[in-house]
């Protein structure tokens, strides 16, 4: 019966004829205003914006403190950084992180004050407190009202000058540094980055080991170190005082005076430097992470220094090679072969040379062939062919992207502290534009030549072992190497063997 009813309900749809649309209602002609024509012309680019950076005044306190001071009177706020030409290049073998817990630990208290009155203070004056520890230089910096920077430099100094390093607060700071570490521990970026750094500059270089230091190190850390630390590099001849904003010379001398001014040198024994183990015979890293989608790819070299004669050609050259998102590694790996999200690579300038690392992310099944491509871009980069347009690109790009250090007073003041910290002149930006602009074809080649030695390169993959070794090997690029994710070898070792 329902079979009846459901057949007789289609023939009935099917016997009633579509119902006529009714005509649509012709369109109202567009209005007319006066400004029509005007909106049928796309505008004309504006004229392009020249940008200038500052150069500093600089002058000294009585006990000798730089300072260098950058006016702008458009907001009424002033930043301040103290900067100190030390950082984990200084800790002692075996107490890597020793710089940037010292650094985190400043505004947990001085003598006079608590944790909760130092943040108590600034914030009751609207100030902004930050530090940053580097491979070579430590920074501590403060953003106020110009109206208050007075009272704001007295609290300042204070944390500057007189950290407590109270022992309750030392270990409440070393368990959250022992979490952030292991979290790190379980991101392949991370374990990629930290691992290349230990092969290329080995167990007795402090940069062979990550900036916030290593599980072991961090735990073996006393406040009798972190003391001692302070004293030795703290020092007006080892430091610098960047200050931008709304103030002049005449009204900031008197007030950095008696902040800073009584600050003395110490005597305080400082470590002899220590350089990175030569480069040997290739060798691949594999870190194991199992079943992990993607793989991380680390290759990397002792890079060059800030100072240079040649940074600016390699500059130049990195950008071509993977330092913008048009660059050659990029264009390969994403563009054409969609075997990633994005690559790239870079120069970390130091004092001393740092690495040169090219790096990225791909997916696992496709880690032997994107590691081929990495070298072969890497070599065909070395030959130091580079075209016209690349020339023309990459240089655009390096100049586009200074402006963007000195967005507020407080970005400003980091670019001069890091460009002091490197023994750059203080007029290394406002020279920057020409020095890139007069960068020519040949000079790339050569720096590609000089500074890009692909055969001799370490590298680190972080990703399913299974899947990707036998391939790896397979392209015959060196003998393939265990590391777990701290970059111990025997660690590795023993894990494989034991999963077997």
């Amino acid at each position: 019966m329902k079979k009846l009813v459901v057949v007789a309900a289609l023939i009935g749809c099917a016997s009633n004829p579509p119902r006529a649309e009714a005509p649509a209602a012709p369109a109202a002609p567009p209005a007319v205003t006066a400004d029509a024509d005007y909106r049928l012309q796309a505008p004309a680019p504006g004229a392009p914006v020249q940008f200038k950076a500052p150069i500093p005044k600089q002058f000294k306190l009585h006990n000798g403190l730089p300072v260098y001071l950058i006016e702008r009177h458009e907001v009424p706020l002033v930043s301040v950084v103290v900067a100190v030409r030390s950082g984990a290049d200084t800790e002692p073998r075996g107490k890597a992180g020793l710089a940037s817990l010292a650094l985190d630990l400043l505004d947990e208290g001085t003598p006079t004050r608590d944790a909760a009155a130092v943040a108590r203070d600034f914030e009751d004056l609207a100030a902004r407190y930050r530090t940053q520890t580097d491979a070579d230089s430590s920074g501590v910096g403060v953003t106020a009202l110009a109206s208050t920077i007075d009272p704001v430099l007295a609290i300042f100094s204070d944390v500057v000058l007189h950290p407590a390093f109270r022992e309750a607060d030392v270990e409440r700071v070393r368990v959250e540094r022992l979490g952030a570490i292991a979290q790190s521990l379980d991101d392949p970026a991370s374990v990629g980055q930290h691992v290349l750094s230990r092969v290329l500059f080995g167990e007795q270089h402090p940069w062979g080991f990550p900036a916030e230091g290593t599980a072991q190190s961090v735990k073996a850390i006393t406040r009798q170190d972190l003391i001692a630390w302070h004293q030795a590099y703290f020092q007006p001849e080892n430091a610098a005082i960047f200050v931008v904003g709304d103030t002049s010379e005449s009204a900031l001398i008197p007030l950095l005076e008696k902040s800073f001014g009584g600050w003395k040198n110490s005597s305080a024994p400082k470590p002899t430097p220590r350089k990175p183990q030569l480069a040997g015979p290739r060798t691949i890293y594999v870190v194991d992470k199992p079943d992990a989608p993607q793989s991380q790819i680390w290759i990397g070299e002792i890079g060059v220094s800030s100072t240079a004669q040649d940074i600016f050609p390699v500059r130049v050259m990195n950008t071509v090679l993977g330092g913008s998102f048009n660059s050659r590694l990029n264009g390969n790996l994403r563009t054409e072969h969609a075997w990633s999200y994005g690559v790239f690579s870079f120069y970390d300038t130091h004092r001393e040379a740092g690495p040169f690392v090219a790096a990225g992310g791909v997916v696992s099944d496709k880690t032997a062939e994107a590691l081929g491509e990495f070298i072969k871009e890497l070599q065909r980069m070395k030959s130091g062919e580079v075209t016209d347009a690349e020339l023309s690109d990459a240089k655009e790009s390096l100049v586009r992207a200074i402006p963007a250090l000195f967005v507020s007073d407080d970005a400003t003041a980091v670019a001069y502290a890091r460009a002091w910290a490197h023994g750059l002149p203080a007029d290394y930006y406002a020279s920057y534009q020409q020095r890139v602009q007069a960068v020519g074809k040949e000079e790339v080649a050569k720096a590609a030549r000089d500074r890009l030695h692909p055969d001799t390169m370490a590298i680190v993959v972080v990703g399913p072992r299974s899947a990707i070794e036998q391939k790896i090997a397979g392209l015959k690029l060196g003998k393939v190497e265990l590391r777990d994710a701290t970059g111990e070898a025997s660690a590795a070792a023993a894990a494989a063997k034991a999963g077997k």
